[in-house]
C-alpha cells in the first residue's frame, strides 16, 4: 500500500498564530491531495507500506483555537 512520508517537520498555524507540527519527520501519512503536493514540494515521499503500518499519527486538537 502507498502512504506518504514526510523528510522534514510540516508546520501549520492556529488561528491563535502558533505554529504546530502538522505532519512529522520520518512519520507516515496516507495519501491524499495535501501530501502529495507535499511530495512535489520535496519535503516527502512515496514509499510502500504494509497495510498495518499505514495510518495517520494523531495530533491532538488544537485547544487554543477554541471560543473566546
Amino acid at each position: 500500500m502507498k502512504a506518504i512520508r514526510f523528510l522534514a517537520d510540516f508546520y501549520t498555524v492556529g488561528g491563535s498564530g502558533d505554529s504546530q507540527v502538522k505532519y512529522a519527520r520520518g512519520q507516515t501519512y496516507p495519501v491524499d491531495d495535501e501530501t502529495q503536493r507535499q511530495v512535489a514540494a520535496g519535503i516527502a515521499e512515496e514509499v510502500d507500506v504494509p497495510n498495518a503500518v499505514n495510518a495517520a499519527v494523531d495530533h491532538p486538537a488544537d485547544s487554543s483555537t477554541s471560543g473566546t
